[in-house]
């Protein structure tokens, strides 16, 4: 009798499974391995991503913020700060950002701006911040006073009209505004081109008084001495006047306030030289394109008229004129305290400056520092404006 042969081991089939099992736990593993690590490289690049892009808005806040003092200039009276002082702190807010500037005088005419820049949220472990500097200037006409009126033709007194170079000054201007030489009353390219005792041969009848009281210069002749300004130009300062009037206006500036505050949006707001009001510190530059008619009132700054001036109704203003064409008086007249010029844009017979009534110009230097310097614009220096200070 045959017998039947014993079954199979079954250790080979037991141990295909464990290894089986074994690789696919170990398979499981390295996927495991894997989507944790393609997780923490994704997280980092998104993290990396999102600093990166708040470091970026805190930079670029920061230089705005810098530069939002350009944008806030012509409506505060920041030109009065004195040397030494400081605007701010200021924040300026944006839409994931902010800046927080402070602005030192450190000079005459130089400022320096420090803005900090912030973006993110300190819970999130988000928050960057920049710093940066930047350097501004005024932009200060240069503005050589030989006389208290230089005109280019003719000039015409009568009445009781005078002109005089010697320096004044304010008493509310109090006493940092020392008193400076005598310069001529009135400047020409041609001293026969007078009219006062007589036209002709350069007498003055006593309504010039100066050092001398009348002075040939040959540079009044030049159309430039009318327009060109040093780095500034006629159209640089139009350019940034903060009043603009159409031709043929006729105006009796006054001080404006809202509460006690100077209120700089009123067109015949043109400062309160005699002080008494915040409006003391507001010297603004007027641009009238033609012809204009001060008839009364009182203003400072830097008056640019593309055509004739013409005081009435005793006007009173301190600082620095310039008349496209010609100056003229009616009436009463009025007062300039500070500097006269008349480019005489038209020269024809009978078409030049002709001051009458009472009509009075005298040499102010404070007054035209002050015309000057306040209502200069802040520009950055032409040179290394901008650094970084710190990240």
């Amino acid at each position: 009798m045959t017998r039947a042969a014993p079954p199979a081991p079954r250790i080979a089939t037991a141990s295909r499974r464990g290894v089986a099992l074994l690789t696919a736990l170990a398979a499981l593993l390295l996927l495991a391995l894997l989507a944790v690590g393609s997780m923490h490289v994704g997280r980092g690049d998104f993290q990396r991503t999102r600093d990166a892009g708040v470091m970026r808005r805190a930079a670029n806040a920061a230089d705005a913020g810098a530069y939002d003092i350009l944008r806030r200039w012509g409506t505060a009276p920041y030109a009065a700060t004195l040397v030494g002082g400081t605007i701010g702190p200021d924040t300026v807010r944006f839409s994931a950002a902010m800046a927080v500037t402070r602005t030192m005088r450190t000079s005459a005419t130089s400022f320096w701006t420090e803005s900090e820049g912030r973006a993110g949220d300190s819970l999130a472990r988000t928050l960057a911040r920049r710093a940066v500097h930047v350097a501004f200037r005024l932009a200060t006409p240069d503005l050589p006073v030989t006389a208290t009126l230089v005109a280019r033709d003719s000039v015409e007194l009568v009445d009781s009209a005078r002109v005089v170079g010697t320096d004044t000054s304010l008493v509310a201007w109090g006493a940092s505004c020392a008193l400076a030489a005598a310069v001529a009353a009135v400047a020409l390219p041609d001293t026969t081109r007078l009219c006062d005792a007589g036209c002709g041969g350069g007498r003055t009848g006593g309504r010039l008084a100066g050092v001398p009281p009348l002075l040939e210069d040959s540079s009044a002749a030049d159309t430039a001495r009318y327009r060109v300004f040093g780095r500034e130009t006629w159209a640089t300062l139009t350019r940034h006047a903060a009043i603009v009037l159409p031709g043929g206006s006729v105006v009796t500036p006054s001080p404006r306030l809202s509460g006690a505050s100077c209120d700089r949006s009123f067109l015949d707001n043109w400062g309160a030289p005699g002080g008494g009001t915040d409006c003391a510190l507001y010297a603004p530059i007027i641009w009238v394109r033609g012809d204009l008619e001060l008839r009364g009132g009182v203003g400072q700054g830097v008056l640019l008229v593309d055509g004739d001036l013409t005081l009435s109704g005793g006007a009173w203003f301190a600082g620095v004129v310039i008349a496209g064409d010609d100056v003229q008086s009616s009436g009463v007249g009025g007062t300039v305290l500070g500097t006269v010029m008349a480019g005489d844009a038209t020269l024809a017979a009978g078409d030049h400056t002709v001051l009458g009534g009472s009509t009075h110009l005298q040499l102010s230097r404070c007054a035209i520092d002050r015309a000057l310097t306040w209502s200069a614009r802040l520009v950055p220096v032409r040179q290394r404006a901008w650094a970084a200070l710190r990240d």
